[in-house]
């Protein structure tokens, strides 16, 4: 990780900027073009979700909650545009959950392209919700891979989220992202870092470590969240899982950057010196399998290939750090980025056709962008403050990233793969770094 490098490696220099992309400045999302399924350009869909209907018990908390979680991952995912509450100059009492019982030159009127028509009802303390979407220029409802289920009221954003999903992946041939989870570390007012979990749309917000320390660059795996914390002195790997932590492995000096794949973990350990290096370690007990770098420089940061076969790391053994790929057992090393000079943060695409990373650019300033196995890099962010610590969602189409813009700290972003509708994440606070979508 970044912060992680600048301590370990303590490289100052000039930095020659990246090649920008002309059109990376953050967009007007009423104007992006997208691309849904068989390959057609087209402009944002422009999309009605009027309020649910009681179908019988429940309260109207429950409408709210529902089409609130909805309308918020639509915004977040770029495809759509909204129609406002206040275009819907009609009545809608008569307005049914059937194409039938819709009046469909009503939201052709007000430019619906989808309507999202739903219910709900609510008996022994579970929800059922009818949720649907119709073509209003065809006058049908869509068939959606989603199916209602009774939940509990704790189970209705999920429930919600999981509807977006399936509305997603109707228009773009791709499941959406917004039953996701994203781990990251918050600054304290005291300068304590702690690791903390929520939804990907920045809901349902959990901390998982309450110690006066340092945690930090958390990362999912082995059905937890591996972390690296000071709180015994030594920068020891922990792995919180089920409520609790595990001490993994302390071995002297650093014990960091821990990327799992398929049952094999790979760290950074510094073995007590000043250099580091790539090992695989046994995921549950830390003991050491194999040691993958070994060279005068410094190299940190693994991520995984998607099929566990390679791996992109972060050394700066050409003098400053570049972003390099190795097979899984440590052959055949190569440099992948030759342009700038203090390249950090990979992090594989799910596709596996290209890496994800930050770079720091003659302002010092980081931005992020993304390279192919080919060694060709595209920008995605450029002159909205510094922004790193980049992560692919688990489907390849987005990336959360933490970005200073707006003068109010680090926060917490999400933008297409393209950089594409850059959307404000965490609604409050600041000082977060390093998030990590769960995959």
């Amino acid at each position: 990780m970044t912060k992680l490098f600048t301590v370990l490696a303590a490289i100052l220099a000039s930095f020659a900027l990246l090649a920008p992309r002309a059109d990376a400045q953050e967009p007007d999302n009423r104007g992006i073009d997208i691309e849904i399924r068989g390959g057609l350009k087209r402009a944002l869909i422009p999309i009605a979700i009027p309020p649910l209907k009681s179908l019988g018990g429940g309260d109207a908390t429950i409408a709210a909650e529902v089409r609130e979680t909805i309308t918020r991952d639509l915004q977040i995912s770029g495809y759509f545009s909204l129609i406002p509450e206040d275009a819907i100059f009609f009545d809608l009492s008569s307005d049914g959950l059937t194409p039938t019982t819709i009046n469909f030159e009503n939201w052709s009127n007000i430019k619906a392209s989808g309507l999202v028509k739903g219910g709900f009802k609510e008996a022994s303390g579970q929800v059922v919700l009818d949720m649907r979407l119709f073509l209003v220029d065809k006058q049908t409802q869509a068939n959606l891979k989603w199916e209602p289920k009774a939940v509990g009221r704790d189970q209705l954003r999920r429930e919600a989220h999981e509807f977006a999903d399936a509305l997603i992946e109707y228009y773009t041939g791709n499941r959406g992202i917004f039953g996701t989870r994203i781990t990251f570390t918050a600054k304290g007012a005291s300068g304590q870092k702690n690791v903390y979990m929520m939804d990907m749309d920045g809901a349902n917000l959990r901390r998982l470590t309450n110690n006066d320390s340092i945690n930090i660059l958390p990362t999912f795996g082995n059905g937890g969240v591996y972390y690296t914390s000071y709180k015994d002195g030594n920068p020891n790997l922990y792995l919180w899982r089920g409520g609790s932590d595990k001490l993994v492995s302390s071995q002297p000096g650093q014990n960091s950057g821990a990327a799992f794949c398929k049952g094999k973990l790979a760290v950074t350990l510094s073995q007590g010196g000043t250099n580091t290096d790539i090992y695989l370690i046994d995921p549950n007990t830390g003991a050491i399998q194999s040691r993958l770098t070994d060279h005068w420089g410094i190299d940190t940061s693994p991520t995984w290939s998607p099929d566990c076969a390679r791996i992109a790391f972060v050394s700066d053994r050409a003098g400053n750090p570049q972003i390099y790929v190795m097979n899984a057992d440590g052959s055949d090393p190569r440099r992948l980025t030759h342009q700038g000079t203090y390249n950090t943060n990979p992090d594989w695409s799910p596709q596996g056709d290209r890496i994800v990373f930050s770079a720091r650019d003659e302002r010092g300033a980081f931005d992020i962008f993304t390279v192919d196995l080919g060694g060709a890099i595209e920008r995605l962010t450029q002159n909205q403050g510094s922004n790193e610590d980049p992560s692919f969602s688990p489907n390849g189409r987005y990336i959360v990233f933490v970005s200073s813009r707006g003068g109010a700290g680090p926060r917490i972003y999400i933008m297409r793969e393209d950089g594409s509708h850059q959307v404000l994440i965490t609604q409050s606070g600041s000082g977060f770094s390093s998030p990590q979508w769960a995959k």
